[in-house]
């Protein structure tokens, strides 16, 4: 009897791919980091391992050695979210995120380097990423991640979407104090650009130095703005001007381009004829080879008004797409008027398109 259990178990393990891919091995290590990922991915642990170790020794020194001496990463295929555990120093990864398709090794890479950043801010901090502050966590585990990777390029998109922001009355430090209101909490260029901004433009007036006493200031103060008086003697009016003026002043480029063969194409681009008083829709189709051109990083910005607008997702026939809402004032004139697509992805690609829509019947000669 103990062998046909034994026998049966076996064919199971066989017949069911899906239970064997789930056993996880903790057989890559290094010095100060562990990885923790299934059998069949043992491979990519090895490739990345010490590359890893590196990154802790840097997110080490740049969070002022506030890493745990030893850490673990869990590469899970079973699941899209990432989290972090400071109490047991772990960082699960969810590789079933649709933005990993792309480059498995490249989305572990960057997001392990992230989380470790991560992970050192909330000891620096006294684990204070809180509703007020968790911009300024994004911000800053978006800014070490890429200066590990060399790739700070990719962060220039951020100034741009922080001059959207502004034109959308959605960039200050009240608006970024709502973490909840601005966003729906997930973690994207889009979300991570105010800290991105904020941190760099005190970083080049005060040091690098102020920013980590920053976050530690967190652990004394439960208010942001206690943090900030406290950490830099300014009025916090002055400070937060001098962060807008800096956005609004930055030249952002017209187009950046991390890698060529990633940069979102524009397929197609059509809009519904409107009338003074009404609305009008202009749909967008994407070719996006690494699906990491999120709705969040798409802005249509009316030239006719100067206002920028976000788009939603939508769908039809199958086909996915986004659409832009431009609301017309009843005194709207008729005319053809031209608007400015802008596409930013999660690497930091950006591209622009420029075409026209009309308010009212066509003209004809």
């Amino acid at each position: 009897m103990y062998r046909q259990v034994l026998a049966f178990a076996f064919l199971a393990g066989l017949l069911l791919p899906h239970t064997a891919s789930s056993q996880m091995t903790e057989g890559v290590a290094s010095e100060h980091v562990r990885i923790r990922l299934p059998y069949e991915r043992i491979s990519l642990g090895r490739d990345i391992i010490a590359e890893v170790e590196r990154c802790y020794l840097f997110m080490n020194r740049s969070t002022g050695g506030s890493l745990p001496r030893r850490i673990l990463i869990v590469a899970d295929w079973e699941t899209e979210t990432i989290t972090i555990n400071p109490r047991t120093a772990t960082i699960t990864i969810g590789m079933r995120n649709p933005l990993a398709s792309g480059n498995v090794r490249r989305y572990l890479s960057h997001h392990a380097a992230r989380e470790m950043a991560r992970l050192g801010l909330l000891h620096l901090s006294g684990g204070s990423q809180r509703e007020d502050t968790r911009f300024l966590f994004e911000g800053m585990s978006e800014l070490l991640a890429h200066e590990f990777e060399h790739s700070t390029r990719g962060l220039e998109a951020a100034w741009l979407i922080s001059q959207y922001l502004d034109k959308m009355q959605l960039l200050g430090l009240t608006p970024q104090r709502s973490w909840s209101t601005f966003t729906t909490g997930s973690q994207s260029l889009r979300n991570a650009a105010p800290g991105i901004t904020f941190l760099t433009t005190i970083r080049e007036a005060y040091g690098r130095d102020k920013a980590i006493k920053l976050f530690q200031s967190f652990k004394r103060y439960n208010s942001l703005l206690q943090s900030l008086t406290s950490t830099f003697r300014v009025p916090l009016p002055e400070l937060e001007e001098m962060w807008i003026n800096r956005v609004r002043e930055y030249r952002a480029p017209e187009e950046i381009v991390i890698r060529a063969e990633d940069v979102p194409q524009l397929s197609k681009s059509s809009f519904t004829q409107g009338e003074p008083g009404d609305s009008i829709q202009i749909r967008l189709l994407f070719r996006d080879r690494t699906e990491d051109l999120l709705p969040d990083g798409v802005y249509v910005q009316d030239e006719r008004t100067g206002k920028v607008w976000p788009v939603q997702h939508a769908t039809e026939d199958g086909t996915a797409y986004v659409v832009a809402t431009i609301p017309l004032d009843p005194d709207s004139p008729h005319g053809r008027y031209r608007y400015l697509v802008t596409a930013i992805d999660e690497e930091g690609n950006l591209r622009q398109w420029s075409s026209h829509y009309r308010i009212g019947p066509e003209q004809h000669p």
